[in-house]
């Protein structure tokens, strides 16, 4: 009898902790933009897998994450209809984002997008004073929410 109540007991410890992990929550990250994949006088890209929707590839800087993560510095795929945020907004803002959980497809397909894209990564004021990360080495995130300003801030770091 006391075998049955210590597997319940184990039963009820396993379905309350796996309900705790948060599998489809979205994670939210605050920093700067350091660096945005564009040419010198274009406008945005358009998402090829999609009827009209823009894709915006951004390098960003991991000040705070929502969730415990190591990460110092990611790629954000931000696909949208909204209305642009000015490049100018990147220099001088930091930003809050609500990131998709990652799979290793969605960090393949943005990886593989952002090889077929024959635009380079620009720095922002954030990015410019010293050398960019690698992004192929960076983990990507895909978020379709539009990034919110969290406050203008300085530019060193």
């Amino acid at each position: 009898m006391n075998s049955r109540y210590s597997a319940l007991t184990l039963l009820v410890l396993y379905v309350f902790a796996a309900s705790a992990v948060p599998r489809d929550e979205p994670i939210s990250l605050e920093g700067p933009v350091i660096a945005i994949q564009r040419g010198k006088d274009d406008t945005r890209i358009m998402d090829p897998n999609s009827m009209g929707d823009l894709a915006e590839i951004y390098m960003v800087r991991a000040d705070h994450w929502s969730q415990p993560r190591k990460e110092k510095y990611i790629i954000v795929e931000y696909i949208h209809r909204a209305d642009l945020i000015s490049y100018d907004q990147f220099d001088k803002t930091r930003w809050k984002f609500e990131l998709e959980q990652p799979s290793p497809k969605a960090n393949k397909d943005c990886h593989t997008w952002m090889a077929r894209s024959k635009f380079s990564f620009v720095p922002t004021t954030f990015g410019a004073k010293s050398e960019l990360p690698n992004p192929e080495a960076l983990p990507c995130f895909l978020t379709r929410k539009r990034p919110v300003a969290v406050s203008p801030t300085s530019t060193t770091r």
